[in-house]
């Protein structure tokens, strides 16, 4: 279990640097302009990209990204990581991650950012 946990720091990282993202609604997201992202944002897509890998080499473990949707500008992946086994269920982290490209906003408040991720974070228990 000590593999993901890179990828989850990256994720909580993430989280703790959202701000609000729009002057016009309740947004939160970590701002970001593509061709010159953070140093915490490049790690994050590529523990996203690893966590994918690793699903695609091990086919018969239960899957650490559980959905991907896309859309024009955009991408959603849930990944659940299980921390623990107990009593039939598996408990755990269930990150939540939003890939948005936002050149059609202009009430965007960091003017010269294009994109921004966001992430939730939840616990979840599923049965084993």
């Amino acid at each position: 279990m000590g593999v993901f946990k890179e990828e989850a720091y990256m994720f909580e990282t993430v989280a703790k640097k959202q701000t609000r993202i729009y002057s016009d609604a309740a947004d939160f997201g970590y701002p970001f302009n593509e061709k010159n992202p953070p140093r915490e944002i490049t790690h994050l897509i590529n523990a996203v990209k690893s966590l994918q890998k690793l699903d695609k080499q091990f086919p018969e473990e239960r899957g650490l990204v559980r959905e991907r949707y896309t859309w024009k500008g955009g991408v959603q992946v849930r990944i659940r990581i299980a921390w623990e086994e107990d009593e039939g269920y598996y408990n755990g982290t269930e990150y939540e991650i939003h890939f948005n490209r936002t050149k059609k906003y202009p009430s965007l408040i960091n003017k010269d950012c294009n994109a921004f991720i966001a992430v939730h974070i939840n616990n979840y228990k599923e049965k084993v």
